[in-house]
């Protein structure tokens, strides 16, 4: 019956994946196996790809038809059962090691204030009260919270949202594991890297990698034969790009500049099968993260397949400092996606937060540098894609 209800009583059912008539037998494949049946006038109209069952008596039943091809995935079962016990693995690491998993709000007041980033805002409408919130492209201003609230050692796996981003290793929505530890530093952080990864390579028996570190000054000297300072100016900048063939232009800012530079001429140069530690970055690439006696950025990034995995911070927990940068980032970003302040991340803030270090990781680039993948969409059921443009 075609779309008819399911009956229990049917030995086997599901879609047609070859089918053909060979003399009064038409023969199928379906479930893995192959069946064959008498040819009734009826099973004419039956095509690859149909919904079909096979009832008590041995018939075959029509129950759904194939009216156009299926939709394709490049996600299939194994993959889905290894993504889902990567996932499952790194929960039991860090309940191993003793941290809170907590969960923070898609709905914020404030995505997050980086310039570079593209936010997804909607209304939110209370009665005949409309508020304009977004999604998060992070989770970090409300860890950063319950850091202030007395919480330790905390994690959160997240779905985050950062729009304009759809390329073989970015889609829009993506998964962030996000950890902090209060009364920690770097060390700590880089420490819990090693050990997740080591872990995870050990689990889905892939060989350990190397570990190495550079600090950005080590890196432009070496690739780029430039000493980058704290201090080293826009027209400094400015005039390496030009001088390494960069196409640049006005509205280039000295972040701009830095990003083409490390993406364009550095990045490309990291060696890939070694886990990469890159820190002290120049003080404009500060965004959250304290500064050292001599100017520099407390903060690292990890890079491991040519990929960059995650980005930590020596948490900044001065309100007063952390509200002047978030000014600075939101006049950056002039009127794209006009965002507001999280007053009440300052109001934390203010209530004292204690040193702390936090890491957001992209948990689909991990899990591709693990197990060889090279595009997103392979672990995307439905991802989202680009327009073929000619």
């Amino acid at each position: 019956m075609l779309y008819g209800p399911f009956n229990r009583n049917w030995k086997n059912y599901g879609r047609i994946k070859n089918i053909k008539i060979i003399g009064p037998h038409i023969i199928f494949d379906l479930n893995e196996k192959t069946f064959q049946v008498f040819y009734k006038e009826e099973f004419s109209s039956i095509e690859k790809n149909d919904w079909v069952a096979i009832d008590e008596n041995s018939q075959l039943i029509r129950l759904s038809p194939s009216l156009r091809a299926p939709l394709t995935t490049e996600l299939n079962n194994e993959k889905i059962k290894t993504w889902n016990h990567f996932f499952q693995f790194i929960r039991y690491v860090f309940q191993e090691k003793l941290f809170r998993e907590i969960q923070t709000p898609t709905l914020v007041p404030c995505p997050g204030t980086e310039p570079s980033l593209d936010v997804f805002n909607l209304d939110l409408k209370i009665g005949n009260q409309i508020q304009k919130v977004f999604l998060p492209t992070s989770p970090e201003l409300h860890l950063k919270k319950a850091l202030t609230i007395g919480f330790d050692k905390i994690y959160e796996i997240a779905k985050c949202y950062r729009n304009n981003e759809v390329t073989d290793l970015h889609q829009p929505e993506f998964w962030m594991l996000e950890w902090y530890r209060s009364f920690a530093n770097l060390f700590d952080l880089q420490a819990d890297v090693v050990q997740l990864i080591y872990k995870l390579c050990d689990e889905f028996k892939q060989t350990r990698p190397d570990v190495q570190c550079f600090t950005i000054r080590q890196l432009f000297k070496k690739h780029l034969n430039f000493d980058l300072k704290p201090d080293t100016s826009f027209d400094e900048l400015k005039k390496l790009a030009l001088q390494n063939q960069l196409r640049i232009n006005d509205s280039f800012t000295i972040d701009d500049l830095f990003f083409i530079l490390m993406l364009e001429k550095i990045e490309p140069s990291l060696p890939k099968e070694v886990l990469v530690f890159v820190e002290k970055y120049p003080p404009y690439q500060a965004a959250l993260a304290r500064k050292d006696h001599e100017g520099w950025a407390e903060r690292f990034e990890v890079y491991w397949k040519g990929m960059e995995l995650a980005n930590a911070f020596d948490e900044l927990n001065d309100p007063v400092e952390q509200r002047k940068r978030s000014v600075d980032d939101l006049a950056k970003r002039e009127s794209r996606n006009a965002i507001q302040l999280d007053e009440s991340f300052f109001q934390a803030l203010e209530s004292g937060m204690p040193p702390s270090a936090g890491i957001a990781l992209g948990l689909e680039r991990l899990f591709m540098a693990l197990v060889n993948i090279q595009k997103i969409d392979e672990l995307r059921l439905f991802p989202i894609k680009t327009e073929k443009r000619f």
